[in-house]
């Protein structure tokens, strides 16, 4: 109850001003309207994790689309404290899932990590969502997940797919204070820069984000998002998404990233800013 109150203090002097529907509204009809082959959203759906924010949060989901064509992990928000798996992150579960061919690339019985195949493009979703008391807004993995993730990973590559792993929190050490931070981002890390990854793309920071880290199988490019109700310019910047086309082979993959946002003068989505990923393959 004590970090429930002291979250909607926070809500209440400037939050509810700066997160907007209004203008997530304008982002899923501008999406909607290029028509993306798939859709991803990093976290955070809900505000206090209250027991009536989840069925909210679904209906939501459903103006983006039906959940084989929309992957969805939670945010540090959607746990922010203990919740039942069944009133809360289960009435996503159908949109945090392996598909059929996902399936065979995960041998833990864990619910994260989850695999989910679209041709040749695969994507891995994590959780770093755990409660966490008052003022502590991190988040964490485990070893379970770790090391579940690197024997994925491996696995896709070998199969030849270009591999976008999700998690809500940045991933890479030094990328948020201590508080903020994912507390393994150390071995996170390492994962990454053994087996590989094309594409990571996480939320939380509320800005826009480009690392790059060489790894034996090219480079892995960790992307972050402003987040996407935010309704005016300040000290973080106004609502984004990214359009990412994805073309190529395994050693030779190419990426082009097209970032549309938020004019809160126009109250409109239009182009930000386009360009070409270094995947480091050139095979």
């Amino acid at each position: 109850m004590s970090k429930r109150v002291l979250g909607y203090a926070n809500w209440l002097r400037g939050r509810r001003d700066f997160h907007r529907r209004e203008v997530v509204d304008l982002m899923i009809a501008d999406l909607n309207a290029h028509a993306p082959d798939h859709t991803v959203v990093t976290g955070d759906l809900v505000n206090l994790s209250l027991e009536e924010e989840f069925p909210a949060a679904r209906q939501w989901l459903e103006t983006i689309g039906s959940p084989p064509r929309v992957t969805v992990v939670p945010g540090n928000h959607d746990a922010y404290v203990k919740v039942p798996w069944s009133k809360s992150l289960a009435l996503w579960q159908d949109y945090m899932q392996s598909d059929a061919d996902g399936a065979s690339f995960v041998k833990s019985n864990e619910p994260f990590p989850f695999v989910r195949r679209l041709g040749s493009v695969a994507v891995v979703g994590l959780s770093s969502a755990v409660p966490m008391p008052p003022l502590i807004a991190g988040g964490k993995l485990g070893d379970v997940q770790l090391r579940s993730l690197a024997n994925i990973l491996k696995r896709l590559g070998e199969s030849g797919l270009f591999r976008i792993v999700l998690i809500h929190h940045p991933p890479l050490p030094g990328q948020n204070i201590t508080r903020k931070a994912l507390f393994d981002s150390a071995e996170m890390r390492n994962v990454l820069a053994g087996e590989g990854a094309e594409l990571v793309l996480h939320g939380h920071n509320h800005r826009d984000m480009l690392t790059m880290i060489d790894t034996p199988h090219g480079t892995a490019n960790v992307i972050g998002v402003p987040s996407a109700s935010a309704a005016i310019n300040g000290h973080r910047p106004a609502a984004q998404y990214n359009l990412y086309h994805v073309s190529g082979t395994a050693g030779a993959w190419q990426c082009e990233v097209e970032i549309r946002g938020y004019d809160p003068a126009a109250a409109t989505f239009g182009p930000v800013r386009s360009f070409s990923l270094d995947t480091g393959q050139t095979a």
